[in-house]
């Protein structure tokens, strides 16, 4: 495990749309598959995880200073997420972690709300590491019961297949979304 492979992470998790399990769980099964000991990819991805969510807070808490936010921040919307932030506290920013599309704005909206720093930190660490944890104790037993280089392998083989495959549960699923707005208009 190289020092750039945790950096391109943390900034895979910082500046590009894809969600951050498809992130961890690329590239813990890069690290599984070098046989890397998964007890030093769990503590890096931790730490990496840890700060880049952690640099998401602060650019919140910058960024109430500014004048055209303060204005944005009497939005009904953020109201909400004050009342939910101030009644669940540091267990609403734990739950965010899991809650895909929700991850990472807590962390912006506890920023700007000026959420307590201790109870943050000791949420983004405890959930950052639970989160990681999770993500490399799954990797690493499938790589033990299955392997990650032989299912690589049968994609790389099949991938006229899996590429059908993953059109029809897209299509399927959009179907299902646009049936489900008619029904309820």
């Amino acid at each position: 495990m190289r020092i750039y492979e945790l950096i391109r992470l943390a900034l895979e998790i910082m500046f590009t749309p894809i969600s951050d399990d498809v992130i961890m769980l690329t590239q813990v099964g890069i690290w599984a598959s070098k046989r890397i000991n998964p007890y030093m990819v769990w503590m890096s991805s931790w730490i990496t995880l840890f700060i880049a969510l952690l640099s998401f807070f602060l650019v919140g808490r910058f960024f109430r200073q500014v004048p055209l936010i303060e204005k944005w921040m009497a939005k009904k919307w953020l109201q909400k997420a004050e009342q939910l932030l101030d009644r669940f506290g540091a267990w609403a920013i734990m739950l965010a972690f899991f809650v895909p599309g929700v991850r990472h704005p807590i962390h912006y909206i506890a920023g700007i709300l000026k959420f307590s720093l201790k109870k943050y930190m000791l949420a983004n660490f405890l959930a950052s590491s639970l989160y990681s944890g999770g993500w490399t104790f799954m990797i690493y037993k499938f790589n033990q019961k299955v392997g990650i280089k032989l299912v690589l392998l049968s994609l790389r083989q099949h991938l006229s297949i899996a590429l059908l495959l993953f059109s029809i549960l897209l299509l399927s699923f959009t179907f299902y979304k646009v049936n489900r707005k008619k029904n309820k208009s």
